[in-house]
């Protein structure tokens, strides 16, 4: 992206903020443990607003003033770049990110209090950087400790994350190309983990491959802890230790993707460890298969998550009345939410920078927003089967079927950016007969 996309942002958020400045932090390097940390990743909202990538910076963003962007960012420094990396400092910065103004992170004390005359609030996060507001509101108590200012000066604090995560929503053309990429790595790693598994192998291994699929296709991570789950361990929603052998006659869940531009792909897929579904798993994944497509069918402008949400447990409901597991009307298994111990999740959810995106699900009056074009989200609809589950049949305990797919609104219905992976039954396999290499 060009530093005019990140400005025009920063000139939508500032035309919000009315008598209000904005402070957006960037994130901190994380401690692994004692002189070892994590990789570093950017605050998702900083880097919307800026494309910095720089640990430590601070965002002022004034409505007032001839000077509206003021970035705050670590001086350059000879010896912490010799054993941490580059810094641009303040005066590459400034041109860069095409700010207003740039200074040093060691200057924010003393600047912050003229950038805040003539405020009257300050949107900050109140919840997640408690350090950084103790000491913005102690800079705003000092500024006019009396009440006597003849400018104005802050008297509130408001959480500022509703106002970018709300313009976040709806995605442009250039945050589209690179969720597409995303979605073009994850496809090949779904497509080599298809390949490769089989009886034997380990849940690690195939974990393994498609992380090393999403590097060499130009994702710099994950863009969430993988899942790669073998039989009953698909009915842990958030299964995180890949590390069981996969076995012959299981199922095999993965909901994995990768991270590309700082833009997150989230795709599930399941299919049969040897290669070829049983009666029962097939007919369990092809009700799965018909909730998602019914979700589909109403991904469109005007239409909602919880719509949407809908379409898929009605179907599933049906679904589970066909294998006999209730004679409830699909009306009366909705009301009693009975379908909740084989589907206790969510279809949807929104997703961009992070995978579950902070975006509003209510607009101002409490209403589920509407789709429009732009808006991207999930759907992922399963069936899960727990293992000590005594009341339903022996066949279906431990078994554990989702698939999700992407879904981009468009002007006049929706486009599925995952839709080249395979989950049509013949398709999938299909794909576990191929060679794993091809992907590499």
């Amino acid at each position: 992206m060009e530093s005019t996309d990140f400005k025009s942002r920063r000139i939508n958020t500032i035309s919000k903020l009315k008598d209000g400045v904005a402070i957006i932090p960037a994130a901190s390097h994380q401690t692994r443990s004692n002189d070892t940390e994590y990789n570093f990743r950017q605050s998702s909202s900083f880097k919307y607003l800026t494309g910095c990538d720089e640990p430590d910076a601070i965002l002022v963003l004034t409505p007032h003033g001839e000077k509206k962007d003021h970035l705050f960012v670590r001086p350059k420094d000879r010896m912490q770049e010799i054993w941490m990396g580059k810094r641009l400092g303040p005066e590459k910065s400034k041109d860069i990110f095409d700010m207003d103004e740039a200074y040093s992170i060691e200057d924010f004390d003393k600047t912050l209090p003229e950038l805040l005359k003539g405020h009257k609030e300050v949107f900050i996060d109140l919840f997640d950087n408690t350090e950084l507001f103790m000491k913005v509101r102690g800079i705003v108590k000092d500024l006019d400790p009396r009440g006597r200012s003849k400018l104005p000066t802050p008297k509130a604090f408001r959480h500022v994350n509703p106002i970018v995560e709300g313009q976040r929503l709806i995605k442009d053309q250039n945050e589209v190309l690179l969720m597409k990429k995303a979605a073009a790595a994850t496809n090949k790693a779904h497509r080599a983990a298809m390949a490769l598994a089989g009886a034997g192998k380990n849940e690690s291994d195939v974990q393994a491959l498609m992380e090393y699929v999403f590097k060499i296709n130009g994702a710099t991570d994950p863009a969430y802890g993988s899942i790669v789950a073998g039989g009953d361990n698909g009915t842990i929603l958030h299964y995180i230790e890949n590390n069981r052998e996969l076995r012959d006659g299981d199922l095999l869940l993965i909901d994995a993707g990768s991270e590309y531009g700082t833009y997150a792909s989230d795709v599930t897929r399941t299919f049969p460890v040897n290669g070829k579904f049983t009666t029962t798993q097939k007919e369990v994944y092809e009700i799965v298969l018909k909730a998602m497509k019914a979700s589909f069918d109403i991904s469109s402008p005007g239409h909602t998550l919880e719509e949407v949400h809908m379409e898929s447990v009605k179907s599933l409901c049906v679904g589970l009345r066909h294998l006999g597991l209730f004679k409830e009307s699909v009306d009366e298994m909705i009301a009693k939410n009975l379908y909740k111990e084989f589907y206790p999740h969510s279809t949807s959810h929104w997703i961009g920078m992070d995978v579950h995106d902070q975006n509003p699900y209510n607009d101002d009056k409490l209403q589920p927003i509407k789709f429009e074009k732009g808006m991207l989200f999930t759907i992922e609809p399963g069936l899960y089967f727990q293992n000590d589950n005594k009341d339903i049949p022996p066949e279906l305990r431990g078994l554990a079927i989702r698939i999700e797919d992407d879904i981009l609104i468009t002007e006049s219905g929706h486009e599925n950016l995952t839709a080249m992976i395979p989950k049509e039954v013949k398709e999938l396999e299909q794909a576990c007969q191929e060679d794993y290499k091809q992907f590499l």
